[in-house]
C-alpha cells in the first residue's frame, strides 16, 4: 500500500492537474478562434479561414452581410453565442467536471462532421487536433479521481 502512495505523489497530482487544465484550455482557443474567424469574415469579407467553426461557418452562410441590416447583427451574435457556450465548457471542463468535457468534445465531433461536409480539409485537421488534446486533457481529469485509468 505504501508503494501506491509513492508512486502517486504530489508532484504526480499537480502534473494531472495541469494535464486537465491544458486540455481544457483548448475549448479556450476554439471559441477564440471561431470568433476570430467570423469577424474577419464578416467585416472583411474574407470567404473562409482554416481555423473557424463548421455551426459559424453555417451561420455566416446564411446571415450574409446585407448592410446593417439585423441578419449581420442576429449572425454575428449567434457566433459569439456559440463560442460563449465553448467557453463555458472550457470553464467547467478545468474545475474538474468531467461532463461538461464529454459533452463539449461530443459536440465540437459533431462540428467536426460539419467542417468536413464543407469540404475544409484544414480545419478538418484542425479540429482533430483540438480533440486529441481536449481528450488527453479529459484522460488526466480522469485520472486524478480513477488511478486505473493509467
Amino acid at each position: 500500500m505504501q508503494a501506491a502512495a509513492k508512486i502517486h505523489g504530489p508532484a504526480d497530482e499537480a502534473y494531472k492537474i495541469r494535464e486537465m487544465r491544458l486540455g481544457a484550455n483548448w475549448f479556450f482557443w476554439v471559441a477564440i478562434a471561431g470568433v476570430a474567424n467570423s469577424l474577419l469574415i464578416y467585416f472583411f469579407s474574407i470567404s473562409s479561414l482554416f481555423f473557424g467553426l463548421g455551426m459559424t461557418h453555417y451561420i455566416d452562410n446564411h446571415f450574409t452581410f446585407d448592410g446593417l441590416g439585423g441578419r449581420f447583427v442576429t449572425g454575428l451574435l449567434a457566433n459569439i453565442g456559440i463560442a460563449l457556450v465553448l467557453a463555458g465548457f472550457g470553464y467547467l471542463s478545468r474545475r474538474g467536471n468531467d461532463v461538461a468535457f464529454i459533452i463539449g468534445m461530443f459536440l465540437y465531433v459533431f462540428d467536426t462532421i460539419v467542417v468536413l461536409g464543407y469540404r475544409e480539409f484544414f480545419a478538418f485537421g484542425f479540429h482533430l487536433m483540438a480533440l486529441f488534446f481536449m481528450f488527453k486533457g479529459l484522460l488526466a481529469s480522469r485520472r486524478r479521481y480513477d488511478p486505473s485509468v493509467e
